[in-house]
């Protein structure tokens, strides 16, 4: 039920669900997960770390426990940390798109934009490629400085997916 709401946008009634189910089942690392995108989207990123921290002490084999405290992180402008979780999700998954651009995300935030473009560009063209990626990437060449380049990612990226909002 709680997982429902959650997908259906309920999310005051989801925590509310999320809690009575971790009353009874205050182990189930899945549900502590939950329970803290909940409460970020909420606007309770304290909450959050604190369920994906319990989520990833309970089973830490669980990569996305450490992607979501990221986001957390990121939203307290905890840049370390939040590069931490990315990384150590790298490690165990180089591959892994969301890491990659998260990561890239935190880059940016602190001004790394050579690192920024080096992840998103990995992001884009990875086998799971997000279209967010090449625009983000587009961003950090600006960034750069190469305004060329950076008009030529969004023209390629605008062909590919003409209705991408951010394009």
């Amino acid at each position: 039920k709680a997982l429902q709401e959650s997908k259906d946008g309920d999310f005051i009634q989801a925590e509310k669900d999320w809690n009575l189910f971790l009353n009874d089942n205050p182990d189930d690392a899945a549900a502590l997960s939950n329970r803290g995108n909940i409460r970020l989207a909420l606007g309770d990123p304290q909450g959050a770390i604190r369920d994906q921290t319990k989520a990833i002490e309970i089973f830490p084999e669980d990569l996305d426990p450490y992607l979501n405290r990221g986001i957390a992180e990121e939203a307290l402008k905890l840049w370390e940390d939040a590069s931490n979780d990315y990384n150590y999700v790298l490690k165990m998954n180089p591959k892994d798109v969301s890491a990659l651009y998260n990561l890239g995300n935190v880059m940016g935030s602190i001004d790394n934009w050579t690192e920024a473009k080096r992840l998103f560009s990995q992001a884009a063209f990875s086998d799971k490629a997000i279209a967010m990626a090449s625009s983000s990437e587009a961003l950090a060449i600006y960034q750069l400085g190469d305004l060329e380049l950076a008009e030529k990612k969004i023209r390629i990226l605008i062909r590919k997916y003409p209705l991408f909002a951010d394009a």
